[in-house]
């Protein structure tokens, strides 16, 4: 019993440690993004990503998206926000109240996918059901 419960708080203990990992590189990413150094955040935040396993990623695929924005890739920006729709649900609502999308890749990523939204959209729904 008494090596169950020393598994149990091994595990535990590792998996605070990967969460404080995790933090600390979106923290370092968006630190990195304010000091519109984009280049190293989105090497942080792509990290991030890999890392985390694919879960609740929305808001940091429209972190990098604003970055490649910033850096004047409107498309790759766009590639972004598609992600985000097919991957993490970003809604037509989040195109206007998303308060971490600029607002001007909001008007541009949403004049280019508007035609596409309904099929980027169902893709999502598809993983969900």
């Amino acid at each position: 019993m008494k090596k169950i419960i020393c598994s149990f708080v091994i595990l535990f203990i590792s998996q605070l440690t990967f969460a404080n990992e995790l933090d600390s590189i979106l923290t370092k990413a968006r630190s990195l993004t304010e000091k519109k150094n984009y280049i190293e955040a989105i090497k942080e935040y792509e990290n991030y990503i890999k890392l985390s396993k694919g879960e609740n990623l929305k808001d940091v695929y429209i972190e990098v998206a604003n970055c490649y924005f910033y850096q004047n890739k409107k498309e790759v920006a766009v590639k972004y926000i598609k992600e985000a729709i097919t991957k993490h649900g970003f809604t037509e609502e989040d195109f206007i109240y998303n308060s971490l999308l600029n607002e001007d890749l909001s008007s541009y990523a949403l004049s280019v996918v508007y035609d596409d939204y309904d099929k980027l959209r169902q893709k999502y729904l598809v993983t969900v059901k």
